[in-house]
């Protein structure tokens, strides 16, 4: 009987394993949208397990499964699909458009998750293949040209460029106008932006004015840049690695127009020692050129003709390696990401080079009600640059072959006044070490439906060291009695600075009718930040080449300072919900700032209290009827805002000792000290931004799922009061100026953007994005006693009444008709005092963008034009003062007729009488000279001031993505493919003739590190 039963159990369990394997079956099919154009990368899940697959590039997609199975079918932005595996083999799908999933992508302040109807402030979100799209190593740079109101402009050249970022103008007087950074929900900075690789990068929401920032305080008045990574893929249950390289070419983009007529010599004659381009006509002779070197015996000698931009033979082509690779995965209940970056750089300036490695991990999981997440990022620097090469090369006359003079000695030289850039090259440079920490955790629990609360805290940390030093250089020979020996020195510093930053957020949400809703927070926040740094320097090293503080032997000065501050804040936020089209948002926020106390002074007299106010709402959906075939979404918001920037004052400027260290010690050791001639009013309070907005947004023509034409519209008016200037004070205080409450402006702000779609099919998609943006800045008080803000000629300027910023420099005395006045001997007279030579803001500025992708393809192109302004350019009054420019060329260099002047006491215009130069020299070409070298030519402002003016093609790229299918047989899942091109294009006006990129010098153009540059990239991405 045992073995009978024995028996039957065994053929039980054989039917049963049969029965299992026969429910084993391959489900196929097509993953695809309304249209029924194929969606790649859907996430297909065996409900309660971490088995699954993705569609590929055509939508397809196979899975091992059993009857019975319910395959979950996920993908952003589109409704989740549960269906459940039956008799059939194929199973397709269409999955429609979810706009709650859409909605959940957009994060505002605080790290709050908004759909885009409730935000009641103008912004704008760019996903991660617009910012990767010309494999910019910079994300801060990715941004130029795609966001209206959003000014990127590179400040400096070279391996490591500088960058602002400036949100709707320049409105402060006197403190930051940047915009603040937020990663990952915590404050950061430019400095760590530009440090991610931006392929980590998911999104970066720009909120354009302070209505969307009010939760941060005196920091957010600027408008904030928020910035989200990645978190590696979720619901996928695998290893997914991904690896990118990328080869960037540099090359110059151009170089100054220079006349083609006259070279190398001085009145006409032919100096072989001079700089100046003022010799006689190009001849195509045989003429000595360069230092006797070593002797006069040994002149060298070259063809006297023009060559079209010689200093380019100085420069190599730059080149720069970026690889990646990123190992991510996850499931329902954690993911995890980790990033290695190494970017090597070898610039244009032989010699300069830049080497960044950056770390970053990421990681999350969720136990239950808890969730932990955090972010571990690490990076450093290593730099290489000359100083002043491109200044030395400015120098170089056009008939002189540079590579002539390239073998690196200072006497090997083709001017005696000045140094050799090949010696500056390699004996006038700095060096830098950086190393940055930025390591962040948060921690939330969701007690119940309705409430959840969050801890998240982020230290950043970054430590430098570098040196700076000039070698000796002792002259073989000395030309017209001019000294050209260098005397070595040494300039060593270091640094380290340390921030927190903490917040505590307890989230509540309730429907308190069916119609009505309730989002609200309240929070803590606590921020202190500390800094130290140190300069040694001194002359004169004993042993050359040994560039350490104990090699100094003369004048060794040591300087340091240090800082710490805190802000510690609490905010509330209440989000209201009328059914689905009525929204209102409503912020406070109570700060202390340390850098506002001072003895005596209360605590309660350092806190001040930002607030806001925003609506929304969404016509469409209010009134259903007006929604038609043309027109699929009308919403329009405004708000109130007030917050302040308190950027202008130094951590411990009310603290003033009275008395500072003086610049020297006494024989001895006895320090020297000095009374300050400058304090700040220990009442002082911060400067308060108010701003009003309001905005619409419109979507018409919906078509396969999405509106063909998108039209935003936004209005700001800011006032920033309270600023704080420097004043004037009686004397009989023992200082001259004191920092006090006083400066005001007010901002007019227009943006407009326009995205149409002319063509979407199942293999092409067209986009094309306009945007429109102007502001202006009136200074509408500066301070009691002055009208007037700002220093140097030319320089940069407030004037009650004007906009802000302007130029102000030395001009030409005009008269009522605005001609230049002349003297009787045609020499145009100087007017006294400072005049305004034009302003540095546009008057508007362009962006424009598109994207064509068709199948694998996708090609891009993001351009920018700005017009309006004007800025100074040094380069152009160098090159004038040495004869090369193109004025220098003018009417043969004789007599000339000055434009737009008239004769003083003649009662007529230059049009009936010759008023060229007529004073000094022996000849006319040597007045002429004279004349532009003097004072009255190249020592007047106004001749040098520019139009602005530029078109810039900022991006093209091109990539392709091959399809999944051709992948199947390899352990290969993704390959794409791409060539960009950088500033490709830079369109200027004529009067320009290239002297300058307006961008760089922020409205006072000088020498850059080096000239503008263009690059060509290629890249290659490969998932597994």
């Amino acid at each position: 009987m045992k073995l009978t039963l024995s028996k039957t159990l065994t053929l039980l369990l054989l039917l049963a394993v049969q029965l299992t394997l026969a429910q084993e079956k391959t489900i196929s099919g097509t993953v695809s949208d309304v249209t029924g154009l194929p969606i790649p990368g859907v996430n297909i899940l065996i409900k309660g397990t971490t088995t699954g697959t993705q569609s590929d590039f055509d939508g397809n997609y196979t899975l091992n499964t059993n009857i019975g199975d319910v395959l979950v079918f996920s993908y952003l932005g589109l409704k989740t699909q549960e269906i459940t595996v039956g008799e059939v083999n194929v199973i397709d799908v269409t999955m429609l458009e979810d706009t709650e999933s859409l909605d959940e992508v957009v994060v505002t302040a605080v790290g709050i998750k908004r759909k885009p109807d409730e935000i009641t402030t103008a912004y704008e979100n760019l996903k991660s293949e617009e910012i990767v799209a010309a494999n910019n190593p910079d994300a801060v740079q990715s941004l130029a040209g795609k966001v209206s109101g959003l000014q990127i402009n590179t400040t400096n050249t070279g391996v490591n460029p500088s960058t602002t970022i400036r949100l709707r103008g320049t409105r402060s007087l006197s403190g930051s106008n940047s915009a603040l950074v937020v990663i990952d929900n915590v404050i950061s900075s430019a400095t760590i932006l530009s440090d991610l690789d931006p392929e980590i990068i998911e999104s970066i929401n720009i909120i354009k004015g302070p209505n969307g920032a009010a939760l941060y305080g005196s920091r957010g008045g600027n408008g904030v840049i928020i910035v989200t990574t990645k978190k590696g893929a979720r619901n996928t249950g695998k290893l997914n690695i991904s690896v990118s390289t990328t080869v960037t070419l540099e090359d110059i983009a151009f170089l100054p127009q220079l006349q083609d007529r006259y070279g190398k010599g001085y009145w006409g004659e032919i100096d072989a020692f001079d700089q100046g381009s003022w010799g006689p006509e190009y001849d195509g002779s045989i003429q000595p050129v360069g230092l006797p070197y070593p002797t006069v015996s040994d002149f060298r000698y070259g063809v006297y003709e023009f060559r079209k931009d010689n200093m380019k033979d100085f420069f190599d082509t730059g080149i720069a390696l970026q690889n990646t690779i990123t190992l991510s995965g996850g499931d329902s209940e954690g993911f995890y990401s980790l990033t290695a970056n190494r970017r090597t750089t070898d610039g244009i300036i032989p010699r300069d080079e830049y080497k960044k490695d950056f770390l970053a991990l990421s990681a999350g999981k969720t136990f239950g009600k808890f969730s932990i997440s955090g972010n571990v990022r690490f990076t450093t620097e290593d730099q290489s640059v000359s100083n002043g090469v491109y200044g030395q090369l400015a120098q170089l006359p056009s008939d002189v072959n540079i590579l002539d003079f390239s073998s690196g000695s200072n006497s090997d030289h083709w001017t005696a006044f000045g140094d050799s850039p090949y010696w500056v090259r390699d004996n006038q440079r700095s060096l830098s070490e950086n190393t940055r920490s930025d390591l962040s955790a948060e921690l939330s629990y969701q007690f119940n439906d309705n409430i959840s609360a969050v801890l998240r805290s982020n230290v950043v940390t970054n430590s430098g060291k570098g040196f700076t030093y000039v070698n000796d250089y002792v002259s073989e020979f000395t030309i017209t009695g001019d000294g050209r020996d260098i005397q070595s020195s040494l300039s060593v510093n270091s640094n380290n600075s340390r921030l927190l930053y903490t917040d505590l957020i307890a989230n509540f949400n309730y429907d308190l009718t069916e119609d009505i809703g309730l989002k609200s927070l309240i929070g803590f926040n606590a921020t202190e930040s500390k800094g130290f740094s140190q300069t040694t320097s001194g002359d004169i090293l004993t042993l050359p080449g040994l560039y350490t503080v104990e090699n100094i032997s003369s004048g060794i000065s040591v300087t340091d300072f240090s800082s710490i501050r805190r802000q510690q804040a609490i905010f509330a936020n209440i989000d209201l919900s009328y059914k689905d089209y009525l929204y209102l948002n409503l912020t406070g926020r109570q700060e202390w700032d340390s850098r506002l106390q001072s003895p005596g002074r209360d605590i309660g007299d350092i806190g001040f209290f930002y607030y806001s106010a925003g609506a929304s709402f969404i016509a469409t959906k209010a009134f259903p009827e007006i929604k038609s075939d043309i027109l699929h979404k009308l919403k329009v918001s405004g708000g109130y805002v007030k917050t302040a920037n308190i950027s202008a004052l130094g951590s411990h400027d009310l603290f003033d000792t009275g008395f500072r260290p003086a610049a020297f010690p006494y024989p001895g050791g006895v320090n020297s000290f000095i009374i300050p001639s400058s304090t700040f009013d220990n009442a002082i309070e911060p400067e308060f931004i108010s701003t009003y907005e309001a905005n619409i947004n419109l979507e018409l023509l919906k078509r396969a799922g999405i509106p063909r034409i998108t039209l935003d519209g936004s209005y700001s008016f800011y006032t920033n009061d309270n600023q704080i200037l420097s004043a004037s004070v009686s004397s009989s205080t023992s200082v001259f100026s004191a920092g006090v409450n006083v400066g005001e402006t007010q901002t007019n702000a227009y943006e407009l953007d326009l995205g149409l779609t002319p063509i979407k099919t199942d293999d092409l998609r067209w986009n094309l994005n306009f945007g429109y943006a102007s502001q202006r800045t009136i200074a509408t008080k500066i301070t009691d006693d002055s009208d007037i803000l700002g220093s140097g000629s030319p320089g940069i300027y407030a004037i009650q009444g004007q906009e802000y910023p302007l130029i102000r420099g030395s001009a030409y005395e005009r008269d009522d008709e605005g001609r230049v006045v002349l003297n009787p001997d045609g020499s145009p007279r100087t007017a006294s005092g400072l005049k305004v030579l034009g302003r540095t803001t546009p008057d508007y500025i362009l962006n424009f963008g598109t994207d064509i992708t068709y199948k694998g393809f996708r090609l891009s192109a993001v351009a920018d034009f700005r017009t309006g302004h004007v800025f100074y350019s040094n380069i152009y009054n160098n090159l004038t003062g040495q004869g090369r420019s193109f004025i220098t060329a003018e009417n043969g260099r004789g007599y000339f007729i000055f434009p737009n002047s008239t004769v003083q006491g003649s009662g007529v215009t230059n049009t009936d009488v010759l008023t060229g130069p007529s004073y000094g020299g022996p000849s006319a070409y040597a007045q002429y000279q004279s004349f532009i070298q003097s004072g009255d030519f190249s020592g007047v402002d106004e001749n040098f001031i520019l139009d602005a003016t530029a078109f810039k093609l900022r991006e093209v790229a091109l990539s392709y993505t091959l399809p999944r299918k051709y992948l199947e047989k390899t352990f290969i899942q993704g390959l794409a493919v791409g060539i960009s091109g950088r500033n490709l294009l830079v369109v200027l006006p004529k009067e320009n003739r290239r002297y300058n990129d307006p961008e760089i010098g922020s409205g006072i153009g000088g020498y850059g590190q080096t000239p503008p540059t263009k690059f060509y990239s290629m890249n290659v991405k490969l998932n597994f």
